[in-house]
């Protein structure tokens, strides 16, 4: 009996990350799979520079995906800190 191949079920949405088991198949069927960008442009429905970023990703996950960098603004409380901390100078 001939192996069925599983059920494609990508349904990525902009702005969010694509799943780490999507993430290895583009890059196992652009290896091993022979696959060329466009091809793999027309089964995902993603952009080129979609496809070459999951293809030069070093790893399939994010080491840290939790983090998301500095906060870029300073919290209410962290004000507060400050201006104690100034005020009893």
């Amino acid at each position: 009996m001939a192996p069925t191949t599983p059920i494609f079920d990508f349904q990525h949405e902009p702005g969010f990350e694509i799943p780490t088991k999507h993430k290895e198949a583009i890059r196992q069927l652009y290896t091993f799979g022979g696959k060329s960008v466009e091809e793999l442009m027309e089964r995902y429905r993603l952009s080129k520079s979609t496809i070459r970023q999951v293809l030069g990703y070093p790893a399939p996950e994010r080491k840290r995906s939790g983090r998301t960098g500095r906060p870029k603004q300073l919290s209410d409380a962290r004000v507060d800190e400050i201006i104690e901390y100034l005020s009893s100078l």
